[in-house]
């Protein structure tokens, strides 16, 4: 995930010798302030007063990576008891009617690998409503048994109608099988064990550890002063206190950087794919946020350099017959981090003939890939000279611009960069990616491409895979399919 944001200046006041510090911390961001209270609570304010409007998202350092095997699951059933009332509204119904009578049209929670984050867009004068709104869910759930065993029956639902969905059963595979040794830390939805056990006990317990002001964030966007935010945050927020329980400034146990001994091979039967093209994605562990911070920078530019179609690497694949790839649109590569673990990955669809197999076809790609394709990455002026670089630089920019063209589009990114990697990372985001050189990305080469092995997937038709199943796991392909996918079953 590329992030898109800048540098941060701490505004200082110089008087009589001393220093005084400003409530907010103006950044370099145009029109975002930062701002936190004496608990731990971050709070992010963006102006923009192009509508009369607001977006209030409160987001909390509780996703699947806070997990553990005996509770993965409770912090996606803790999200879901939010809306079921609180110490101002009693039930599901009057919690409901407040939003409605604050004309909120869209409102919603989501569980996420680094974050829980609840938002809402209001109208301007009703700023301090919406700030209170969430003070009450975050702050005072019910956590009423007879509701909760009602979202039990709902989240169990979802499990079970994830395992029937292509994506999900994909990419909850690529999770259990790239980082086996912690999967549930990948798992949003959860063990369903663990789910149909739940008791409102085990959720206090959540709320008392991690839904916590050290934990938490509020990002307020649009026709709004960040000084009348800032002073209704700290009436509504300032009194809430972390608890001796509060599980705060913790480092999350990081998934493994060691690579596998031998590469993974598995094929996909997707019903998307035709019977006339076949794709391969292989996956590598990279660098997180949390550990390897430095290395993150050159495997954006990396990514960004990998997928430029008129790049050496795409030229070079798509001439090469034997790999069969039609043009730029059928080949790339990206980076993703997270707070705890990064992904690397390359993925190539391919024409489908007589003259080879898809899974031999699949190999001489992986082949391709770990021999020729590695050593170019490494070669100086090959796809990796400044000249290149700084044109990544640029793309990063026009991307950092339309992620503000609304305060909320902007806002719903930089949350989720705080939660995975920290604002101070964010904001400062820019000022490290220009630092990144030619040696870096090479450096970075070395270090978690060349010569490791990973997981490879291959997707292809179904009809075909039943055809020639017994071919598949000759040339050592193993099936992925809903039944092997969760790391819980």
């Amino acid at each position: 995930m590329t992030r898109k944001f800048f540098k941060f200046f701490l505004t200082t006041v110089f008087l009589c010798g001393a220093v005084f510090v400003l409530p907010a911390q103006k950044t370099s961001v145009p029109s975002l302030f930062k701002y936190k209270l004496e608990n731990g609570l971050e709070l992010f304010v963006m102006e923009n007063d192009s509508a009369p409007l607001v977006y209030i998202e409160i987001a909390v350092k509780a996703g699947a990576v806070t997990q553990t095997p005996e509770n993965a699951g409770l912090f996606h059933l803790y999200e879901h008891m939010m809306f079921k009332g609180n110490a101002k509204y009693a039930n599901q119904k009057e919690a409901y009617a407040a939003l409605n009578k604050m004309g909120v049209s869209e409102w919603n929670g989501t569980t996420s690998i680094d974050r829980v984050n609840y938002f809402f867009t209001v109208p301007s004068g009703l700023l301090k409503d919406g700030l209170e709104y969430w003070s009450y869910a975050i702050r005072t759930p019910l956590l009423d048994e007879k509701e909760l065993e009602n979202e039990k029956s709902v989240v169990l639902s979802e499990i079970e109608g994830g395992m029937s969905e292509p994506g999900r059963i994909f990419g909850a595979g690529v999770f259990k099988n790239l980082f086996f040794e912690c999967p549930w830390k990948t798992d949003t939805s959860g063990d369903p064990k663990i789910i149909k056990n739940a008791t409102a006990e085990s959720l206090k317990k959540i709320q008392e550890e991690y839904y916590v002001p050290a934990n938490t964030a509020l990002f307020v966007g649009g026709d709004v002063k960040h000084e009348t935010v800032y002073s209704l945050v700290k009436e509504i927020y300032g009194d809430w206190q972390n608890g001796k329980n509060a599980q705060t400034g913790k480092k999350i146990e990081t998934s493994s950087k060691t690579p596998f001994s031998a590469t993974k091979k598995l094929v996909f039967a997707d019903p998307q794919n035709s019977k006339g093209i076949s794709r391969l994605v292989f996956y590598l562990r990279g660098p997180d946020a949390q550990s390897d911070e430095n290395d993150t920078y050159a495997a954006d530019v990396w990514s960004y350099l990998l997928s430029n179609p008129s790049g050496n690497f795409i030229s070079k694949a798509i001439q090469n017959k034997e790999l069969n790839i039609p043009d730029a649109d059928y080949i790339g590569g990206s980076y993703s981090t997270m707070r705890a673990s990064g992904i690397i990955s390359f993925s190539a669809a391919f024409m489908n003939d007589e003259k080879i197999s898809p899974q031999k076809r699949a190999q001489l790609i992986l082949d391709y890939w770990n021999t020729q394709a590695v050593d170019d990455m490494l070669k100086s002026g090959t796809g990796y000279d400044e000249k290149d670089i700084k044109s990544v630089k640029g793309r990063l920019e026009d991307s950092r611009t339309y992620s503000m063209e609304t305060a909320s589009l902007f806002l719903r990114g930089f949350s989720s960069e705080w939660a995975s990697s920290g604002a101070d990372y964010a904001l400062s985001y820019d000022e490290n990616i220009l630092k990144v050189e030619n040696k870096d990305v090479r450096s970075f080469v070395e270090k978690y491409i060349k010569d490791k092995k990973g997981l490879a997937v291959l997707f292809v038709n179904p009809e075909y895979y039943r055809e020639n199943k017994k071919e598949f796991e000759k040339d050592g392909w193993q099936e992925l399919n809903a039944e092997n996918a969760r790391w819980w079953k």
